[in-house]
């Protein structure tokens, strides 16, 4: 009976050898931008077997795979996978789900950091489902519930949200709001013992020294409000030299900050009369679903309130987007590592909210390498991917896009997608341009 079960055993896994039997994909002549250096490998070959980087070498060396599939990618650019580390689900029903993973990848987006798990959605779920390698999905990690004052008034609040991340298995903790100094040092401290790094907004009504003890800061602009007097609606008027002293004390505190400046910058295609008459009409809205685009359109919405038409309010405006901008740039020049992340806000599009920020950080004078590390290497180091992602070397998991123009010319060359690899599938310009026009018939509805 014994051997009857071992030859069973033997011929079940053979079966399921045979049925995961790998193909093996080989890119002809594409010019590399592994992104462990700056530095660009011209005309390779990069051998790809299933889900795996198997080997890289010059195309003129001979070929010694056989290969199910070859891919001519002269002239073309090889960078790895775009991360946004500041997603979200907008709030719209789980069904889209499936709709906003084909935007992202359609984008070049691999790989995205949830920052919220609102009222009937289920993060964990979510997460499991993503992940699985049948799932057309970027690798997916999260965020719980946001806390603020709300749902953390006592230091006892604190201890029982962390119990409740832990039992859950959220990655990170999100820290959206102001909380009582007590509660806020009761959950960075807990949160450290059951080993669950914190993330989110400044306390902007307590010293900035407190929001250094979280893994990373979310958003520049809570940095600006952290030395504003928010209360009084008076924006810091932020020079050179203050910028420098922030940036010096977060480079020290040896935190991440993700700027997501382009969310700020948007503010003003609301405020400003011709910027919104061209926001109206912009190609990608079709790919919100129509009911939001309609909302954040119309009077109703939060950028047409009475305060940011008026002068003070487009001061007040005006001081934060500069004082951000300013800021972003110290940050950078000091050596802070920074993430992209766009926060995919409001009237932002999932997956082109992506080059959006990574176009407002060049703007400020971030080079398109150190832009790209913010897209690649730095998110994967933050999320613990180093071995398997954040750049292009042998060993890792084929997790890519090919480019039509070179980004270290321009990182706006991040929008020439020719494919991308995810999962073991290479999805070309067609597929991806067919799960486009999938989101865009659905929004339509």
């Amino acid at each position: 009976m014994k051997f009857l079960f071992k030859k069973v055993s033997i011929l079940l896994i053979a079966t399921a050898s045979m049925q995961a039997q790998s193909e093996t994909l080989v890119f002809e002549h594409v010019n590399i931008i592994p992104m462990d250096k700056e530095h660009i490998l011209y005309d390779h070959r990069v051998i790809v077997v299933d889900d795996k980087i198997t080997r890289i070498e010059p195309s003129s060396a001979k070929l010694t795979a056989k290969a199910d599939r070859t891919i001519d990618s002269t002239g073309q650019y090889m960078i790895p996978g775009l991360s946004d580390t500041h997603y979200h689900q907008n709030g719209w029903s789980t069904d889209k789900d499936d709709l906003q993973y084909k935007l992202l990848i359609a984008n070049g987006v691999t790989s995205i950091l949830s920052m919220g798990e609102w009222g009937g959605q289920d993060a964990i779920a979510t997460r499991y489902r993503a992940n699985k390698k049948s799932t057309l999905a970027p690798f997916f990690a999260t965020v719980g519930p946001q806390l603020d004052d709300n749902n953390i008034k006592t230091p006892e609040d604190a201890i029982k949200m962390v119990r409740f991340h832990q039992d859950r298995g959220y990655d990170f903790i999100k820290i959206h709001g102001n909380i009582a100094k007590e509660a806020y040092l009761t959950l960075l401290n807990e949160a450290e013992k059951a080993g669950i790094p914190t993330l989110g907004h400044t306390q902007r009504d307590k010293p900035f020294e407190l929001a250094l003890r979280m893994a990373n800061i979310v958003h520049a602009e809570d940095i600006v409000m952290a030395f504003s007097d928010e209360s009084n609606l008076s924006v810091v008027d932020m020079d050179e030299k203050l910028a420098k002293d922030i940036a010096t004390q977060v480079k020290d505190s040896g935190i991440y900050v993700a700027p997501t400046i382009s969310t700020v910058a948007m503010i003003q295609d609301w405020t400003d009369p011709e910027r919104f008459e061209v926001l109206k009409v912009r190609p990608i809205n079709k790919y919100l679903p129509k009911d939001a685009l309609a909302w954040w359109l119309s009077p109703e919405s939060d950028y047409f309130q009475p305060f940011f038409k008026s002068e003070h309010g487009l001061e007040y405006i005006d001081k934060v987007i500069k004082g951000t901008r300013m800021l972003t740039t110290a940050l950078h020049k000091a050596g802070v590592p920074l993430l992209i992340g766009s926060d995919s806000f409001g009237i932002q599009v999932t997956g082109f909210s992506v080059h959006e920020d990574m176009e407002q950080l060049q703007s400020v004078g971030v080079p398109p390498y150190h832009v790209l590390r913010a897209a690649t290497v730095m998110p994967a180091r933050f999320l613990k991917r180093t071995a398997s992602a954040g750049t292009i070397n042998e060993g890792k998991n084929a997790q890519f896009v090919i480019l039509d123009k070179n980004p270290l010319d321009d990182i706006k060359n991040t929008r020439e997608i020719a494919g991308v690899m995810l999962k073991g599938k290479w999805y070309e310009r067609k597929q991806l341009d067919e799960m486009l026009q999938q989101a865009e018939d659905a929004y339509k509805k």
